[in-house]
């Protein structure tokens, strides 16, 4: 597996800086993902992969890690392929116009992210580390061949219809007017499965506002909240 240091796309290969270890190098700005170690084609990481990835060559995949808070790619980087979490977290986000961060999807193990980025010139959004883990790059020509698969094709689209829905649903949630109304469709959605900041986030609330409503909400007898941050539907 890899490292990956600092935040910030291009390629180089070559021996890390610092390192006497040589490996494989990924750079992206100031972003340096090091598959060290072999040939990461070598490895057959497609067993790890969730359907329609499974069906990638294996030559395709670059095995890629993070701590929290780094950056996979950064809103306007050239584009070089999807992304599969195997472990962690990560977080897609937009800045809004007073710089506060808008989650706008959440890949957890067993996912993948960035899949418009195959048919874009450049990311749309920041991907940040929420949890640290370990990552698959999937080039973005492999994918675009492999739509020559009808079996990838199909799956590839199931997917997309299925994020397409959840996308929706997270549209409809925000474009409820009234703080206390967005919480509750929020909390009977699952989204709070997180931490609050998270949660609002997710709602394009303030955090401020978010806990306020809670509060709220439990005053009111409609959210129970057993513990700090932990917050339940009564039933």
């Amino acid at each position: 597996m890899g490292m990956l240091r600092g935040h910030g796309c291009g390629h180089h290969y070559g021996k890390e800086e610092g390192n006497e270890t040589h490996g494989r190098v990924l750079q992206c700005g100031a972003v340096i993902f090091t598959l060290a170690g072999a040939d990461a084609s070598q490895y057959d990481f497609n067993h790890m992969l969730p359907n329609p990835y499974d069906l990638i060559p294996s030559s395709a995949l670059r095995p890629v890690s993070g701590a929290i808070g780094d950056v996979v790619f950064h809103q306007g980087d050239p584009t070089h392929g999807l992304y599969v979490v195997q472990t962690g977290r990560v977080h897609l986000e937009r800045v809004g116009r007073n710089g506060e961060r808008f989650i706008i999807h959440r890949a957890q193990a067993g996912t993948s992210f960035a899949e418009a980025s195959v048919f874009s010139e450049v990311y749309h959004c920041d991907a940040v580390c929420v949890e640290a883990g370990a990552l698959t790059r999937i080039d973005k020509a492999a994918v675009l061949a492999a739509f020559a698969d009808p079996a990838f094709a199909r799956a590839y689209g199931r997917q997309a219809a299925q994020q397409i829905q959840a996308q929706r649903q997270m549209l409809e949630i925000v474009g409820i007017r009234r703080a206390e109304d967005r919480v509750m469709a929020g909390l009977v959605a699952g989204l709070l499965d997180g931490s609050v900041v998270e949660f609002a986030a997710r709602l394009q609330l303030s955090h401020e506002a978010t806990y306020r409503t809670l509060r709220k909400l439990v005053q009111d007898g409609r959210v129970t909240n057993p513990a700090r941050g932990i917050y339940h539907l009564r039933p």
